[in-house]
């Protein structure tokens, strides 16, 4: 979800979670067939009375979306924990009509006619995403969805309880299940992948296990050596005064401010608190980001606050035309991530930014961070060690996390892991990868909540983003002074950059389409790696 929405688990559009019904896709039930079967003569005004209807089911689409996007925005902020079961079920029906609505299967015939006749080539991808997107539930009955998703909105609320309680135990059943009920739902599927294949796909289109094996191995080469050799140092660099108390309510102010300065616009895009960050996409005109913030560390909640604008920059800047249509709804959850993982690490931790931020910190926080010199705050903000949580993970250590988990799906998918071994398996691969064996539930399965909420195949597209993200940088670096940017104050001209050669275009392209656009090349793991190594070799002067 950060969707890094973070959960991301977004409900919205651009990410097509499980909550969002692949969600965008309704219709005026009776009528619009009936309008359908007036249109299905090839006369003068065949093409532009079924343009007609397809614009009307996309019309009813955006009305169910909004509605549950709305609903599940409030139960994850605002809303009294007593009042969710109910939430829940209202949740859960509404998701079943528009379920029956999406995929009724003579609008369904129109969508795929219209398709073939026309010659507008952005309508022409629109289809073809959306398409590419009901091909799960189109296929399954409504049953199966409604109870998948009552299992998926039971197991969320159950998570937040169990977290809160540091208890796994109760949580396990609803987290099975959600499990189950996902494999059973890809029986219905024709697909001649694997089951995993099939949800990386989804997830980022043209992903399977052999390109993304193929990425991590090359972070296990490279990197996990790097790492270890940077962990055998016997000067270590120490962080202790970012985890002195820091007060919420300033912590708030300070993340008020620092919005402003990267150009919020609070008509159209407001923050909310919530356990675990993610930001929901409602329109060209609104995006809600949410937060979280520690007493015990400030630097969470600033990195949180600016991973998840990223996600909302994005939203904002795609081309509005395409508002409510695949050509928004259907971008690849690793190109968004990288334009999260972008801000938060790029722009978020870049000295230039921190000459403008640190003195304001510095003026909300003067009792622990006064005598701290902007050097030393530099090497702690960039400091690397082994570490329990994923959304807190330094740059170098993060895709490790990544790997753990999709070396779990992977599992669990071949149907080779008991899952009531999972949270066994799970402390196994911390302590294998980062030398950590989690303390309790919280620093371990239960800190993210994306397999609760049904999102398996989602968690490699962090790692993947943050890779599209080194490379974007590199590109930007070279056409742009971004550290004068930075100093000066005009964030907004960062801000066009990304808008003109990543945003703007939505879905239209694809991911290699974008990044050739936006840097000369295709992609590359190596833009990521050699990144990573070059900066802390400097900052660990290896």
């Amino acid at each position: 979800m950060q969707v890094s929405v973070e959960v991301f688990n977004f409900l919205s559009a651009g990410h097509t979670s499980s909550r969002d019904f692949h969600g965008n896709h309704s219709i005026k039930g009776r009528k619009m067939k009936a309008d359908m079967l007036q249109y299905s003569h090839r006369g003068e005004h065949y093409g532009r009375n079924i343009k007609k209807a397809f614009q009307e089911y996309k019309d009813i689409q955006k009305a169910y979306t909004l509605a549950l996007s709305t609903m599940y925005y409030d139960i994850a902020t605002i809303a009294p924990k007593k009042g969710i079961a109910k939430r829940n079920e209202a949740m859960a029906y509404l998701s079943g009509e528009a379920f029956s609505k999406a995929t009724d299967k003579e609008a369904l015939a129109m969508i795929e006619e219209l398709g073939k006749i026309t010659n507008d080539t952005e309508e022409k991808r629109e289809i073809t995403l959306f398409l590419k997107g009901m091909e799960y539930d189109r296929v399954l009955p409504k049953d199966v969805y409604v109870a998948m998703q009552k299992s998926i909105n039971d197991s969320e609320a159950a998570w937040h309880i169990a977290k809160d309680q540091d208890d796994y135990a109760s949580f396990a059943p609803y987290l099975k299940d959600v499990i189950l009920k996902q494999k059973e739902a890809l029986t219905y599927v024709q697909k001649e992948s694997t089951d995993y294949d099939y949800l990386l796909d989804r997830y980022e289109d043209g992903m399977s296990v052999k390109q993304y094996d193929a990425f991590f191995n090359s972070i296990k080469e490279q990197l996990v050596p790097f790492i270890k050799k940077i962990n055998e140092q016997k000067e270590q660099i120490d962080d202790s005064v970012l985890h002195q108390s820091f007060d919420i309510d300033q912590q708030a102010k300070y993340n008020a401010q620092l919005l402003d300065y990267l150009g919020i616009d609070r008509e159209k895009c407001v923050m909310g608190l919530t356990e675990h960050p993610f930001t929901d996409f409602f329109s060209e005109n609104e995006a809600r980001i949410t937060t979280h913030y520690y007493e015990h560390d400030v630097m969470s909640g600033i990195f949180s606050t600016m991973h998840e604008y990223g996600h909302a920059l994005y939203s904002l800047q795609v081309k509005p035309e395409y508002d409510g249509t695949a050509l928004k709804d259907n971008i690849g959850y690793a190109m968004h991530e990288s334009q999260s993982r972008f801000m938060e690490n790029h722009i978020g931790r870049h000295p230039a930014f921190w000459q403008v931020q640190y003195p304001i910190l510095q003026s909300y926080f003067p009792k622990q961070l006064s005598h701290v010199s902007f050097e030393d705050f530099m090497r702690m903000i960039n400091i690397t060690r082994p570490s329990f949580i994923r959304t807190e993970a330094d740059e170098l250590t993060y895709p490790l996390h990544i790997l753990i988990r999709y070396e779990l799906e992977k599992e669990i998918f071949n149907g080779s892991i008991p899952l009531d071994q999972l949270e066994t398996m799970w402390n196994d691969k911390y302590e294998q990868y980062l030398g950590l064996r989690p303390r309790n539930h919280r620093e371990g399965i239960l800190q993210d909540m994306h397999w609760g909420g049904g999102n398996f195949g989602y968690f490699p597209t962090y790692a993947l983003g943050s890779a599209y993200a080194a490379q974007f940088y590199s590109s930007m670096e070279k056409q742009l002074p971004v550290a004068d940017y930075l100093r000066n104050n005009q964030f907004d001209k960062i801000a066009a950059w990304l808008k003109d050669n990543i945003h703007y275009v939505g879905a239209y392209q694809n991911a290699n389409e974008v990044l050739k656009q936006a840097t000369g090349d295709t992609f590359h793991a190596q833009y990521y790696i050699d990144y990573l190594m070059n900066k802390y070799r400097t900052l660990y002067q290896l």
